[in-house]
């Protein structure tokens, strides 16, 4: 799965760098609308918000009229702002373009895995209602996900499974010590 999701990420870099390369050669540095939507969306997409807000600036205010537009930036806002419920509710209320659209399913299918591994990595146990309001579903449907991925259900609080740590990738403390130890023996010699 690692590497579907690289060559995905690959993907996008590359479409992203197509957009802003267009930008730059066009006689007047500005792409069409399609063209704006599609690169705000992906910069939201790839959680490079910087560029996203900064895109938003540059985009000429008698293109900012379209709806469409309007609603990516919603979307990318309430990212900014780390607005889970508003960033979910804008990308559900809109009814995207078919380009857009495969973004936007791709920008909320990679936000609820962001959230469930951090909610993995960071909680012993979470009330289902507030994963359901971070994953921006229902509540049979954060049922479903959990269970499928081996979490323990008990009343309203899920417990998740903890991840174990790759034992090849990950040192222990001694050999921690022992790593800086001979670097800095090797530094002073």
């Amino acid at each position: 799965m690692e590497s579907n999701f690289d060559s995905q990420s690959q993907l996008l870099e590359e479409r992203v760098s197509r957009l802003e390369e267009s930008e730059l050669e066009s006689s007047q540095g500005k792409l069409s609308l399609e063209q704006y939507s599609e690169l705000l969306s992906l910069y939201i997409c790839s959680h490079d918000l910087l560029n996203a807000r900064l895109l938003w600036k540059r985009i000429p205010d008698n293109i900012k009229v379209s709806s469409e537009l309007k609603a990516i930036w919603e979307v990318g806002k309430a990212a900014w702002l780390s607005d889970y419920q508003a960033m979910h509710v804008a990308v559900q209320s809109f009814e995207w373009s078919t380009t857009i659209k495969s973004i936007m399913e791709a920008f909320t299918m990679d936000i609820k895995e962001r959230y469930l591994k951090l909610v993995s990595d960071g909680y012993t146990s979470a009330r289902i209602s507030f994963l359901a309001e971070l994953l921006g579903a229902s509540e049979s449907d954060v049922r479903a996900i959990v269970t499928s991925r081996g979490w323990t259900i008990h009343g309203d609080f899920v417990h998740p499974a903890k991840n174990k740590p790759d034992s090849n990738g990950v040192l222990n403390n001694e050999e921690h010590l022992e790593k800086l130890t001979q670097y800095i023996l090797f530094l002073e010699s």
